[in-house]
């Protein structure tokens, strides 16, 4: 479905009940920030319990190091959207197995959001996004850091999309030895699309 304006697609989303996920909590988490005119959508992978609660993405422990990080390289609600490859919280905290169900989703939510902002960049957090938008497989720590096109000859103002580590990966490696280079890689790719999309 093609929507008019972003507060149409938002009061359609907010009502979607079509799988199991969304009948699980029966609450939808829209998305965060500018919904106008975004230089930046940064993309997550689904809500979890904090979210559903505050009715925010990244708002947990993960969410307040995405969101620190963010703030320090000049991201602002009046340039940026956060949003989630799913917009509800899966039974038991865990992503759907179900490929065809989260395909169904995406196109439905997150291209229809990403088609209705026309953000000229997004930040991928994680590996799935990275699956689910790009379509890559080859794992977040091959890709992290890369500019990437939809398509294999974009246009000129195409949309351009850059993954990096999910923050809760980041959390957990942060005691181990590689914990201050994932950390130092986390920052730099979110950064380098600052730097890239003019707002820091």
């Amino acid at each position: 479905m093609n929507y008019k304006n972003y507060d149409m697609f938002n009061e359609a989303k907010s009502k979607c009940r079509d799988c199991y996920v969304g009948k699980t909590y029966n609450k939808v988490v829209l998305s965060d920030g500018n919904t106008t005119d975004p230089k930046v959508l940064i993309c997550g992978e689904c809500p979890g319990a904090d979210e559903i609660s505050q009715g925010k993405p990244f708002v947990g422990k993960a969410g307040k190091l995405l969101r620190s990080t963010l703030n320090k390289y000049g991201f602002r609600k009046t340039n940026s959207l956060i949003t989630n490859t799913i917009p509800c919280r899966p039974e038991g905290n865990k992503f759907p197995k179900e490929d065809d169900l989260v395909k169904t989703c995406v196109e439905k939510w997150l291209m229809q959001e990403i088609e209705l902002t026309s953000p000229q960049y997004v930040l991928l957090i994680g590996s799935t996004p990275l699956k689910y938008v790009l379509k890559l497989n080859g794992g977040i720590t091959a890709n992290r850091g890369k500019w990437f096109y939809l398509f294999s000859e974009p246009e000129d103002d195409a949309t351009m999309y850059m993954p990096t580590y999910h923050p809760s990966y980041v959390l957990r490696k942060m005691y181990m030895a590689e914990g201050k280079q994932i950390l130092e890689s986390f920052e730099k790719d979110i950064e380098n699309v600052a730097i890239t999309a003019g707002i820091k």
